[in-house]
């Protein structure tokens, strides 16, 4: 398992992969534009635009890409191939009935499949401190154990195929409504004359102390949106959740109103603005130029 296969070279995955590469695996990547090939090419890291090409020399794959059919356009390649030995990590957030189905394309070409999404955000996927909510059989991950641990702070092992995306929806829709809940506050704070600054102040001196809210009310007061967690891909997990609920009979009033505010930011196109340029669209509608 010395060399890994990393597919999809976002935020996330790029940092992923380099972490990987510092914990001594020897790694290929696949980007579907090879402009953010480019840095792994400069040192000589093995770059393709197809992610069969890996299957040459690396018998474990890591993807990472933004959604269900990106996810899907990646393994259907991969599947008309001969997987035997071979394990796909997927550490992207799809929807739960996407990965049942790609790990079936999976067991059926002769591969193993983790279901590993991963908690956590730029910052952690630099430093190695991401969590990996890993569904799948426990031998497959022990295997796998290695190079999870290049990347991550803790490996959680949630259950069978598909748990790990359950818990990653269930954790997304916590970290959507904190972050729209710090949002509003602060939008309240500044319409009847309190400042944000001050409101920062109390929030981390008591019970709802937490770090997300301390990072995100830090970058919302000083209007810093650059992507950690982008905008978008909140929007997509929400609808994600909304689906599940609806299939299970789970009524998430707080979340669809979580996800109307969410698709406001999009419309105006703050989409690929971090989570925290939510704040944008309640400030609009609250008559606010912007804290």
């Amino acid at each position: 398992m010395d060399t890994i296969g990393f597919i999809g070279l976002g935020i996330m995955g790029q940092a992923m992969a380099w972490n990987a590469r510092k914990g001594g695996f020897t790694i290929r990547v696949c980007n579907r534009s090879l402009e953010k090939s480019r840095p792994f090419a400069a040192e000589g890291i093995p770059v393709t635009q197809n992610p069969a090409d890996l299957l040459v020399d690396s018998h474990v794959l890591i993807i990472m890409v933004t959604g269900p059919e990106a996810l899907q356009e990646v393994i259907h390649p991969l599947v008309q191939k001969d997987l035997s030995g071979c394990v796909i990590i997927n550490a992207s957030t799809v929807a739960v009935d996407t990965t049942l189905e790609v790990a079936r394309a999976v067991t059926e070409a002769g591969g193993m499949f983790l279901d590993a999404p991963v908690s956590g955000s730029k910052i952690p996927a630099q430093t190695g401190q991401l969590v990996f909510l890993a569904g799948g059989d426990h031998e497959v991950l022990e295997r796998c154990r290695p190079v999870m641990e290049t990347m991550s702070k803790i490996i959680l092992h949630c259950g069978a195929v598909g748990d790990g995306t359950r818990m990653k929806l269930a954790i997304n829709l916590m970290l959507a409504s904190m972050v729209h809940g710090l949002s509003e506050t602060l939008v309240f704070a500044e319409k009847i004359g309190l400042k944000g600054e001050a409101v920062m102040q109390v929030i981390q001196s008591g019970v709802l102390a937490a770090p997300l809210l301390k990072m995100k009310g830090e970058s919302i007061l000083a209007r810093d949106f650059s992507p950690h967690f982008p905008l978008d891909l909140v929007f997509k997990d929400l609808n994600l959740i909304l689906d599940e609920a609806g299939r299970h009979g789970t009524v998430l009033p707080a979340t669809s109103a979580v996800r109307e505010s969410f698709n406001s930011a999009m419309a105006h196109g703050w989409g690929r603005d971090d989570i925290g340029a939510v704040v944008r669209a309640l400030e609009l509608m609250s008559g606010l130029k912007g804290m």
